[in-house]
């Protein structure tokens, strides 16, 4: 959480959460911070979030934007402390403090009561669900920016039930809360795997798991020994999340076992939280996907970004880890991608998560 504190020009002291992203500050109604200024454009600049870093872009401002009292050319990488002058206006760019965490935990507490009720009415649905195996399997495909052709797909497990979260995560959560959220992991991976393994090609298949199960690993490995012997013909990808890898140790075990059943590893989300070379180098994976916070605009991204992404992808290529860019939405940003040397592309630019039977 980052917020910008700022003193008008009478000396007012005051300050706004960075939130949503992208941040646009300008005079228009619709800006996420307004301010009343001639000297400041209508749509005057924007701040952005790739990964844990921030960054400014001018919108080719009349009067410009300022961080550190020095004009912007290009997008700019902000660290706390910065100060980012627009027109009148002075900010300084600072952390969310450990007063406004504990009141925001103040108030999830509050909200607890209301919240198990809901899961206790919910729980009967989604224990049917998991019993009758209701759910079904989105599949999007992934690219060798080589030769621009279709190597594999990212099985997303989804249901069909209104009463229940439709957004995966959202349902997961739901799942962790009852005692459940392994369990349907495991479906959304087996439905998926054998809708997939009918896919033309016999592509590479990339399940997800849950950083729970890590913790779980047996039962985790179970699981994937149903699925392997289930597409024997397909390449199975098992992802996990960045935040689940921080124990060398159970990687190493994780590895062992995936290795007995021919199954390669991605760390998902790369980029997110941990994103240190140490941990990657001590227990490599087979695909590093990127997360989508860091491709996102990645085109228009300063330079100095640019710079950070293409070491890790060029770090992890060194360890023989094949690297991924996730949520590609345009041209622009595969473009960029490819320059700095990635190997996969993913992303709506190249398909939607689609049903198999609507996949030409």
């Amino acid at each position: 959480m980052w917020y910008l504190e700022a003193v008008a020009d009478e000396n007012r002291e005051w300050m706004v959460a960075i939130e949503p992203f992208p941040f646009i500050i300008g005079r228009d109604e619709d800006c996420n911070l307004k301010l009343t200024d001639k000297r400041i454009s209508r749509r005057h600049s924007e701040i952005r979030k790739s990964g844990d870093h921030l960054w400014i872009r001018d919108f080719e401002s009349t009067n410009g934007t300022f961080v550190n009292q020095k004009a912007i050319k290009q997008a700019e990488l902000l660290e706390p402390g910065d100060t980012i002058s627009i027109g009148k206006f002075k900010f300084c760019l600072k952390s969310v403090n450990s007063n406004t965490t504990a009141m925001a935990e103040e108030t999830y507490s509050m909200d607890i009561s209301e919240d198990l009720n809901c899961l206790a009415s919910l729980e009967p649905k989604l224990r049917a669900l998991l019993r009758e195996r209701n759910v079904f399997a989105h599949f999007q495909p992934v690219l060798r920016f080589s030769d621009m052709t279709i190597v594999g797909y990212e099985i997303l497990g989804r249901i069909a039930d209104e009463d229940l979260p439709s957004n995966p995560s959202e349902l997961l959560d739901m799942a962790q809360w009852i005692g459940c959220a392994s369990d349907l992991s495991a479906l959304f991976r087996e439905v998926g795997v054998d809708i997939g393994r009918n896919l033309p090609g016999s592509p590479i298949l990339f399940v997800n798991s849950t950083p729970l199960e890590i913790h779980q690993m047996d039962v985790l490995l179970e699981s994937l020994e149903r699925i392997h012997d289930m597409a024997p013909l397909n390449k199975i990808v098992l992802e996990i999340n960045e935040k689940a890898t921080t124990d060398t140790n159970e990687m190493s075990r994780l590895r062992n076992g995936l290795g007995k059943l021919n199954i390669d590893l991605a760390f998902d989300d790369f980029g997110v939280g941990q994103t240190r070379l140490v941990e990657l180098a001590k227990a490599p994976p087979d695909f590093l996907k990127f997360d989508k916070s860091l491709i996102r605009q990645i085109h228009l991204a300063p330079k100095r970004l640019h710079q950070m992404v293409s070491t890790f992808v060029k770090a992890a290529q060194n360890l023989g880890v094949d690297t991924v860019a996730e949520g590609i939405e345009c041209s622009n940003e595969a473009e960029t991608c490819q320059q700095l040397g990635f190997n996969f592309a993913q992303g709506i630019l190249y398909g939607r998560p689609l049903p198999i039977n609507e996949i030409n």
